[in-house]
């Protein structure tokens, strides 16, 4: 017989292990004894909500908080008006029309916790998205491209963004020069501090084409080979 949760309590405890991994972390990490196991988001939920689990899974170490479940009413709010349209429409990914159609159920079969245990960061990054893309259209709205490609250039940026993608595994900064959108990705070696939001960095760099920016779609000017001093 098929083991069904309460999705109130199961997304809360999606929540929670995003909270506490800061992340969502795939697949389950064991280090030296020195260094506690890393549980992935997914092994949380269900050593948590089936109470199994190796000897050092701790589930007190997993608690739920207030936080957790106010998430879980914004989130679901959020994505049913974000994707209404597409919903109507029928145009949504299997994944998030699996998603879409679990969030709003009654109860979640363990089998579908690994979906599930990926609704925090659909919701955050979609939020953060919103949120960045009317910051930019205020800011920006009346950026140009700069140089011509294959041109260098310099001067001093300021962050907008900064992301790890993992289809290219590097970061991909994007900012401003002035009134003027720019973006590049940037492979930083594992002890390097990373920049900041706000962060004002100069920079010398070569124009690698004019484009777009990805989510308002006013002019960007996309650079490659920069050079931070």
């Amino acid at each position: 017989m098929e083991h069904l949760f309460d999705t109130t309590e199961v997304l809360a405890r999606a929540f929670a292990a995003y909270r506490i991994n800061k992340e969502v972390v795939k697949d389950t990490r064991r280090f030296s004894e020195d260094t506690p196991t890393l549980f992935s988001n997914k092994d949380i939920l269900t050593n948590c909500l089936q109470n199994t689990g190796p000897t050092d899974f701790i589930v007190g170490t997993y608690k739920t908080l207030p936080e957790d479940y106010e998430n879980v009413k914004e989130a679901v709010a959020f994505i049913n008006k974000d994707t209404a349209l597409q919903q109507i429409a029928g145009t949504m990914s299997n994944f998030m029309e699996t998603l879409v159609a679990h969030m709003n159920s009654k109860v979640i079969p363990a089998r579908e916790f690994g979906v599930v245990a990926l609704l925090p960061k659909v919701y955050f990054e979609q939020k953060h998205k919103k949120t960045y893309k009317k910051q930019i259209k205020q800011s920006f709205g009346e950026s140009k491209h700069i140089g011509l490609p294959g041109e260098v250039i310099t001067g001093e940026l300021t962050v907008n963004e900064i992301k790890w993608v993992d289809k290219f595994g590097c970061h991909v900064i994007n900012g401003n020069m002035g009134d003027n959108l720019v973006s590049f990705f940037k492979d930083f070696k594992p002890e390097a501090v990373l920049p900041k939001v706000n962060d004002v960095i100069k920079v010398k760099a070569k124009v690698k084409r004019h484009g777009e920016n990805f989510i308002t779609k006013l002019p960007e000017t996309q650079l490659n080979y920069v050079r931070f001093s």
